[in-house]
């Protein structure tokens, strides 16, 4: 199974050290999110950004994923031009992962951009991938040209997510199979409204109440309250029954 692991840093110099750490550590890829203590500064010249992509991957050992993840990287969100030139400049690019509003309309676009430019795929030795960062827009996500998805709530639904997924991908569906994927992204979509705000803290405690991982986050975060703890659990109640469901049938 392929690694990709997280390497972003706070500068140029540190995200290019750190993937050659992940090369080394054998990493096949890396996921590169803009630093957000400067944030300020590259929104004012938004070439800096699209030439902090370049060089880190110019330099990397191992491929790289673009990671537009506005919330954690002081809002700074790519718009799907830059991404693009991001994408002509920059050959050891091999992806993108968008955790962003309007996430859909910029895969259109990318999706567009690629398909009138072949040399994206010919130019490279693996396949340009257009993954997204939440599930649940997962069906208009593979219907509009994407890959998939790097989302949260696969930790809590795995056996769901991956029976969502397998439907996504056939050539067709029968009108059973288009109601049960229709039924599994309607509970993993809101499960996922409530994660996203939970955050971090959110997900250690419900992997700790589901399989006793411990709840901790790393600091500086703290664990969360017992009382937005159950809170969570119960607008989670619905997808933890489907997963039981398709985990007995596993």
């Amino acid at each position: 199974m392929p690694i990709v692991a997280g390497v972003g840093g706070s500068s140029t110099r540190e995200t290019i050290k750190l993937a050659h750490a992940a090369g080394n550590a054998g990493a096949d890829a890396g996921l590169v999110i803009l630093p957000a203590y400067y944030a300020a500064s590259l929104s004012t010249d938004q070439d800096q950004i699209i030439q902090y992509y370049v060089d880190i991957c110019k330099e990397s050992p191992i491929p790289l994923f673009l990671y537009n993840f506005p919330a954690n990287a002081g809002g700074l969100d790519m718009s799907s031009a830059i991404i693009e030139d991001v994408i002509r400049q920059a050959p050891n690019l091999c992806g993108v992962k968008l955790t962003c509003g309007g996430s859909v309309s910029k895969l259109v676009r990318l999706s567009s951009f690629i398909n009138s430019e072949p040399s994206v795929n010919t130019s490279r030795p693996f396949p340009f991938l257009l993954l997204d960062g939440l599930i649940s827009d997962l069906t208009p996500w593979m219907t509009c040209g994407g890959h998939g998805t790097v989302s949260g709530i696969p930790n809590f639904a795995p056996a769901a997510s991956m029976r969502l997924w397998a439907l996504l991908i056939k050539s067709s569906l029968t009108e059973d199979e288009r109601q049960e994927a229709e039924g599994i992204q309607s509970i993993l979509s809101n499960a996922d409204v409530a994660a996203v705000p939970a955050g971090v803290r959110g997900m250690k405690y419900v992997l700790h109440k589901l399989h006793g991982y411990g709840m901790d986050p790393r600091r500086p975060l703290l664990r969360l309250g017992e009382t937005e703890g159950e809170k969570l659990m119960l607008q989670f109640e619905e997808m933890i029954q489907l997963e039981a469901k398709y985990s007995k049938g596993a």
